[in-house]
């Protein structure tokens, strides 16, 4: 316009727009970055947002999941793990001083093993999540790139050092789960497991002894590799419920004539104990009868089918030749034994004298096959699997109650040496093994009970009997079961000597000592021996 028109009025210069006015046009000054950069949150400048408190926080929840994401706009999220790790400090402290036996139950009941391991990979997953979430949210905006490479490398350590032992743990109850489900029986299996101990809150209250048959399945050379079809050990462990004492009676495995109860389908079909009239027929002897009995009577001669038949009547019967009620069986493959052995990491014994490894002897066909090596007789002398295999079974040259006794001594070895840091670290392989090995009708239901039972075992002395033929009354071509369950009845309640009166005293120190033909005690004082002073070292010439 012309300023010198006519009503010209002089307009103000209008001036550039700032942010500050407020309006809703964009601010123009400039290039369109500058505005974008202008607009832009200033992260940086957030006293919250710093490259140390990125790394210290997660830190904290790696000591405390979740304490980190407190500092976080997710601090809902962290104080519901918070919360959780205070509800687990409860529990731990209540198992340590009341719940052992909760926990114990736990441990041997596979649907919550199996709850476990899963449990412990979502926490896990979740733990780590929660560090990776507060170290983003903390770290500054924009990060440089030391400080993306450094936090990685830091919560990567983190995370490693959280999963390493929560994935361990886990999966040692996923081990333990399918160990448990694969070895022992369920109802479904045909023991439904019920009894007299069950559903107490004393699961021991009628039951004072618990009496399980231990059979060794020894499968050599031309022998079915199915547990072995000879049983060569036949072992009954009775325990006190209450004390946790143990004594075991060793039954020769050339026993003959093997007696089934009165009045049952077995006692019918063999009146006169497992035998076919000739006392030396191998066929009938005791380490037979798993293999052979059940071609011999068919699978229902007990009236209805069982999982195994041929260590169903292996217990029927040692319970009737010792005066006992059997109430399972763990049947062990020795050659299996091998790894489990090596998975413990060994074993430590006493070997008083050579021990053959291999060789045989058949005097009816002239076979005389001398071991490859012995071992040497020393003390405490450790063993791996297969050298505890032959010190178990090794034959040459030796009595099978010589044998028996190292069987005895491994047993011994076995339950006093297997002490918990062993079995955790070498947990895998031994429930591996233990699914080769291991053959059992004890109910997983029992587990519970059994475990704490099994744990005064281990604090106790075992004791042992070994029947031998031609020594105290017993003969294993023909023995006399009376005779036998006497004796077990007598190591089990041992009587009382009744105080000697004043007359009877000086009568019996004036006279002189007799001792018996055999120059040893009575069977009554002598028929239990400690395993303990059994396999110590006193080597034999």
């Amino acid at each position: 316009m012309n300023p010198e028109r006519p009503g010209y009025r002089a307009q103000r210069p209008r001036r550039a727009r700032t942010p500050d006015d407020g309006d809703s046009l964009p601010y123009r000054s400039g290039s369109t970055g500058s505005y974008l950069a202008a607009q832009a949150p200033q992260h940086a400048a957030d006293p919250g947002r710093n490259f140390t408190a990125s790394l210290g926080y997660p830190l904290l929840g790696a000591l405390i999941p979740g304490a980190g994401l407190l500092r976080t706009r997710y601090r809902w999220w962290g104080a519901l793990m918070v919360g959780g790790v205070i509800l687990l400090i409860a529990g731990a402290v209540w198992v340590a001083t009341s719940g052992r036996d909760w926990l114990i139950a736990q441990a041997v009941t596979p649907s919550s093993l199996t709850f476990a391991w899963i449990a412990l990979i979502v926490l896990t997953v979740v733990w780590i999540l929660s560090l990776i979430v507060t170290h983003l949210a903390l770290r500054p905006r924009p990060a440089k790139a030391w400080q993306r490479i450094v936090g990685a490398l830091v919560i990567a350590l983190l995370s490693f050092l959280i999963a390493a032992p929560m994935l361990f743990v886990a999966r040692r109850a996923y081990d333990q789960a399918s160990f448990v489900s694969d070895v022992f029986s369920s109802p479904a299996s045909g023991n439904p497991g019920s009894g007299p101990f069950d559903g107490l809150r004393d699961p021991w209250a009628n039951k004072p002894r618990l009496n399980i048959l231990i059979l060794g399945g020894d499968s050599g050379k031309g022998r079915s590799i199915d547990l072995g079809a000879r049983t060569d050990t036949v072992i009954l462990a009775s325990v006190n419920t209450r004390t946790g004492d143990t004594v075991l009676y060793q039954i020769p495995r050339q026993t003959a004539r093997m007696p089934f109860p009165e009045g049952t389908a077995l006692h019918q079909k063999f009146p006169n104990g497992f035998t076919d009239g000739h006392p030396l027929n191998a066929d009938y002897f005791l380490n037979s009868m798993y293999d052979n009995l059940p071609k011999i009577t068919g699978p229902d001669i007990l009236g209805h089918r069982v999982d195994d038949l041929g260590a169903e009547a292996l217990k029927i019967s040692v319970g009737e030749a010792l005066g006992l009620d059997v109430d399972y069986y763990a049947m062990i493959n020795m050659d299996g034994f091998v790894q489990f052995i090596d998975a413990l990491g060994g074993v430590t014994v006493n070997v008083n004298q050579p021990v053959p490894m291999g060789g045989e002897i058949n005097k009816q066909k002239g076979i005389n096959h001398p071991p490859d090596r012995w071992l040497a007789p020393g003390p405490n002398q450790h063993l791996n699997g297969m050298d505890a295999l032959w010190y178990a079974r090794g034959r040459y040259g030796v009595t099978d109650y010589e044998r028996g006794i190292r069987q005895r001594c491994v047993i011994n070895a076995v339950v006093q040496q297997a002490n918990p840091g062993t079995v955790i670290a070498n947990y895998e392989r031994i429930t591996q093994a233990g699914r080769q090995i291991i053959k059992t009708d004890i109910p997983s239901a029992q587990l519970s009970s059994l475990v704490p039972l099994a744990m005064k075992v281990r604090g106790q002395q075992m004791r042992s009997v070994a029947f031998i033929n031609n020594q105290q009354g017993f003969s294993t071509t023909n023995p006399n079961w009376d005779v036998v369950r006497q004796r077990v009845q007598d190591t089990l309640n041992p009587a009382r000597p009744a105080a000697p009166s004043p007359s009877s005293a000086a009568a019996s120190s004036s006279a002189p000592k007799s001792a018996s033909p055999s120059g040893s005690a009575s069977p009554t004082t002598s028929a239990a021996t400690d395993v303990q002073d059994v396999c110590a070292y006193h080597p034999t010439q």
